[in-house]
């Protein structure tokens, strides 16, 4: 259901009530208790945007290599990890492994199914 204005506004100002009520009430310790919660909700939000265009960045087929460029990881643990999690989730499969001198490289695809 989407908000309308004036829902927004009574949403701010129920917001802006209870942190002024709080801070009478609690002082210090509660404002930074308020200002952690929304500090760790635009955090998830990046997470969450940068995780939609890495994945969106990804070919069709793609190896280890290919998910640290697209999520802008810096370890090959890291990637491995992100590529555990999407394979949980159902995003990716492991399509078949690719014999590259004396190591086998797994070769991952995308399931089709879409990331909401």
């Amino acid at each position: 259901m989407k908000a309308t204005s004036g829902e927004s506004l009574i949403h701010l100002f129920h917001t802006e009530l209870r942190r002024v009520l709080t801070r009478h009430f609690f002082g210090a310790l509660a404002e930074d208790y308020f200002d952690s919660k929304l500090k760790e909700a635009s955090v998830n939000v990046l997470r969450k945007r940068m995780t939609f265009e890495g994945f969106a960045n990804l070919p069709q087929e793609f190896t280890t290599g290919d998910v640290m460029r697209c999520f802008h990881l810096n370890s090959e643990g890291a990637a491995r990890m992100k590529i555990k999690r999407l394979t949980d989730d159902n995003l990716i499969r492991k399509d078949r492994e690719v014999k590259d001198g004396k190591v086998y490289r797994s070769i991952f695809c995308k399931t089709g199914t879409l990331m909401l």
